[in-house]
């Protein structure tokens, strides 16, 4: 009986975690308002009562699925963050990574990632996801600054994270090709480091002598 038991238990997890991702689909193809209880169940290829069963409210579901695609996220930023931790990392293969990176992520899943985060930003129940979000985002940047060779890395990850997420949002305008958008990506974290490791005293001294047009 017991066996039998987890077994159900089983099942209905798998089941939910399906309403969940079906819900996230039609989230990434008409946003909240493509999500109502029978387009969730056909996405998933459930009967029609089958989310009721498991969530109360479309509310509920929404919450539910944005809560459940911001906890992988950020299962899989702190998963990066312990790989490779003896292993130096070059500033010349930023390039080379994030073009496949912008190849592997195109804009559609960056869009996805910013409407899930923004929506998750304005319901009360999930900020401290979110925050957790932004966190390990934040910690995987110190960790590869970390092994750039940079001391004290945290204040520029949180520089290099707010520059990420400008790109993504400027990739959904086509403005720049990916390959573009890498070299630009590139050339402003290489301009950040190099003001990190020369200091605030030099970078201020530089602007000094900056004259006006």
């Amino acid at each position: 009986m017991a066996i039998r038991a987890q077994l159900s238990q089983e099942r209905s997890r798998l089941r939910r975690d399906e309403l969940l991702a079906a819900a996230i689909e039609l989230f990434a193809e008409g946003g909240s308002r493509a999500i109502t209880h029978r387009a969730v169940a056909a996405r998933a290829g459930l009967p029609p009562a089958t989310t009721t069963y498991y969530f109360e409210s479309i509310d509920e579901l929404i919450r539910d699925a944005l809560g459940a695609h911001l906890e992988s996220w950020t299962r899989e930023l702190e998963a990066l963050a312990q790989v490779g931790l003896d292993t130096s990392l070059s500033l010349d293969d930023t390039e080379q990574f994030l073009s496949h990176v912008f190849s592997v992520r195109g804009p559609d899943v960056a869009a996805l990632e910013l409407s899930i985060f923004l929506a998750a930003a304005r319901t009360p129940e999930l900020r401290e996801s979110s925050l957790r979000s932004v966190e390990a985002f934040e910690a995987l940047a110190a960790t590869m600054l970390a092994r750039m060779g940079l001391a004290d890395p945290a204040p520029l990850a949180a520089t290099i994270v707010a520059l990420l997420t400008g790109t993504a949002m400027r990739r959904q305008s086509g403005r720049y090709t990916d390959p573009a958008e890498a070299q630009l990506l590139t050339a402003a974290i290489r301009n950040l480091l190099a003001a990190h490791v020369l200091g605030p005293e030099v970078a201020d001294h530089a602007l000094k002598n900056l004259r006006p047009r």
